[in-house]
């Protein structure tokens, strides 16, 4: 009987470590399947009223502060909460990173998702919100 419950606990542990490493191996793997990474452009060549109208276009509530993602945030809110609800900067940064996907095309739509939502993480984590904006103007992404 002892032995029946160690076995038990085991293999919750584990399916519990599992499941709560899931979302950091997907984003991983999606950040693998990226063909190199999308480059920022600079703020200062761009006037800060072309920004703010980037912003506009791209639906996004003045004045902006990217909120950095993870992948266990973004899985809980399509797990638990509104999937269409999306941080400040969020619907911005999947446009830099679908742009980019559709122009380094990988595998199949399951990959390209993956690796979509991987590199949207990743740009709300490593680039600020002015060069967002930059690339948004420089690649005329909201129109």
């Amino acid at each position: 009987m002892l032995l029946l419950r160690r076995v038990i606990l085991s293999i919750l542990l584990v399916s519990f470590l599992l499941a709560a490493a899931f979302p950091g191996i997907v984003y991983i793997i999606g950040m693998y399947r990226v063909d190199g990474r999308p480059v920022p452009a600079n703020p200062e060549n761009y006037s800060q009223e072309s920004m703010d109208k980037a912003w506009s276009q791209c639906r996004e509530k003045l004045p902006i502060e990217v909120q950095p993602t993870n992948p266990w945030g973004v899985t809980s809110r399509l797990l638990f909460g509104n999937p269409l609800r999306t941080t400040p900067g969020e619907l911005a940064a999947w446009r830099i990173a679908s742009t980019y996907n559709a122009a380094h095309r990988m595998g199949n739509n399951t990959w390209w998702h993956t690796s979509g939502a991987a590199l949207t993480i990743w740009v709300t984590r490593h680039w600020s919100a002015q060069q967002i904006a930059a690339t948004m103007v420089r690649d005329n992404l909201c129109k």
